[in-house]
């Protein structure tokens, strides 16, 4: 397991987040080919399981939301190394909700973890 992830740091914690059934139809995608949803969450699922298990990550799940499309393309929205999280702008505007999401879910998380900090002092 360790092998996997040499040359990357050291991570703890992955972000996910489910497959919308508006992906099929309302994602944003170079090519016109119909998305095969049931494979897509198929393969979702492997994903998330090799986080878990193989490289020993916590996976933080957020749910789908209908209303993004491409809201499981999570790594779009804001990449985190350490304790600091980048925010992005994505080009396209229908993404641009999603930062606010991501951005309420490291405010989340960092609460949480003060909190969880302060209990144990």
């Amino acid at each position: 397991m360790a092998g996997l992830m040499a040359g990357f740091g050291h991570y703890t914690h992955a972000v996910v987040r489910g497959i919308p059934a508006s992906l099929a139809k309302e994602a944003l995608r170079s090519s016109q080919s119909d998305v095969d949803l049931a494979k897509a969450q198929r393969e979702h699922e492997g994903y998330v399981e090799v986080l878990r298990t193989r490289l020993g990550l916590e996976v933080v799940e957020l749910p789908a939301d209908e209303s993004l499309p491409d809201c499981v393309f999570v790594e779009d929205a804001a990449v985190v190394c350490g304790d600091t999280a980048l925010i992005t702008r994505p080009g396209a505007e229908s993404r641009r909700r999603e930062v606010g999401k991501c951005q309420h879910m490291f405010h989340s998380m960092i609460h949480y973890a003060e909190n969880k900090k302060k209990s144990l002092m």
